[in-house]
């Protein structure tokens, strides 16, 4: 078969040389295997072929499985005997084969994990064949030690989704420590924020919140959800969807989650970046108690309009540089 034009990025493998001398000369554009790319890049060989060799292990499912088992192990010993030193860090499986799934304090239930597991990626369109975002932001919140959300803008509507799970993980202990801490990024922008999401936000125990107060622009677009554990399965979240109820619930978003577990290296880069911003002095810590009035004009909040016949509520927007004001009807 003839390889088809493009880009690749493929280790060349005996077949694939064989099918490179097909070519007219000079047609394909080859380079020295880096010792920075190696590791990388040779694992990834090892796990797509182990992959094909384990799924054509014969037999029903007990007898798979265990076929499966032998394989592995007989790989592990095998690499343990090549090496003459450090030999602990080729660990083999006893039989029969268990994953670990969770640990947790004796007398309590073990926590439910996420529908799509702790080492996958996983891409979230809202569609029927995906699970919900919202499900999994709260099964993953239910069972983590930290949280941190990066979101343009917060809405009642979405605290609510969520305000339940989050007030039990925080809730303090013996200590006054909460079990979860939280760390909530977010802005003013446009005024689509509602103070009162905030407060209740702020009022979580352990829970700090921070906001970038010009009303005008934002540099802050991304929106990320990142859920640490001491375990060393942290996930994270980042995608289009603020914490708004229309975009947890039914909105088109697209979310990705990656895990430290399986993508170590973009997991850390997102918790490096989000610290970058916590750190950032555009983002002030919120408390409406200390916060200056001229701050409280760039917040959506219910108040009353002159001249309406009725006791109804509106909503106003005021960007607090320019004072122009908007008001709209809430839903």
């Amino acid at each position: 078969m003839t390889l088809p034009r493009g880009l690749y990025d493929q280790l060349v493998t005996g077949v694939l040389a064989r099918r490179l001398a097909q070519l007219p000369e000079g047609s394909a554009l080859l380079e020295e295997l880096s010792s920075a790319d190696a590791t990388p890049l040779l694992t990834d060989l090892i796990a797509q072929s182990l992959a094909r060799v384990l799924e054509d292990a014969q037999g029903d499912t007990s007898v798979h499985a265990a076929q499966q088992l032998t394989i592995v192990n007989a790989l592990l010993v095998d690499l343990r005997s090549r090496l003459s030193r450090d030999v602990e860090r080729v660990d083999t499986l006893p039989a029969p084969a268990q994953r670990l799934r969770a640990v947790h304090a004796a007398g309590e239930s073990a926590p439910q994990l996420p529908a799509t597991g702790l080492a996958e990626p996983w891409l979230f369109t809202a569609s029927k064949a995906s699970p919900s975002l919202l499900h999994e932001l709260r099964t993953e919140a239910a069972a983590c030690d930290q949280i941190d959300i990066l979101v343009s803008f917060i809405t009642v509507s979405g605290v609510r989704k969520l305000i339940d799970v989050l007030k039990t993980v925080t809730a303090a202990g013996a200590s006054g420590v909460g079990r979860t801490r939280i760390r909530v990024l977010t802005t003013t922008y446009t005024g689509a924020t509602d103070q009162k999401a905030l407060d209740d936000l702020a009022a979580l125990n352990g829970c700090t919140v921070k906001v970038s107060l010009d009303g005008r622009r934002t540099r802050l677009h991304a929106k990320a959800w990142i859920f640490h554990r001491r375990s060393g399965f942290g996930s994270a979240y980042v995608g289009s969807a603020n914490l708004s109820g229309a975009a947890l619930l039914g909105g088109l978003e697209w979310t990705v989650k990656f895990t430290e577990h399986g993508q170590a290296a973009l997991y850390t880069r997102a918790q490096a970046h989000f610290d970058t911003l916590w750190a950032d002095d555009e983002f002030q810590q919120y408390d409406h108690r200390m916060m200056p009035a001229e701050w409280r004009c760039g917040w959506r909040s219910p108040v009353r309009v002159a001249g309406c016949t009725k006791a109804s509520r509106h909503r106003i927007s005021i960007s607090p540089r320019n004072a122009i004001s908007r008001i709209s009807s809430s839903s």
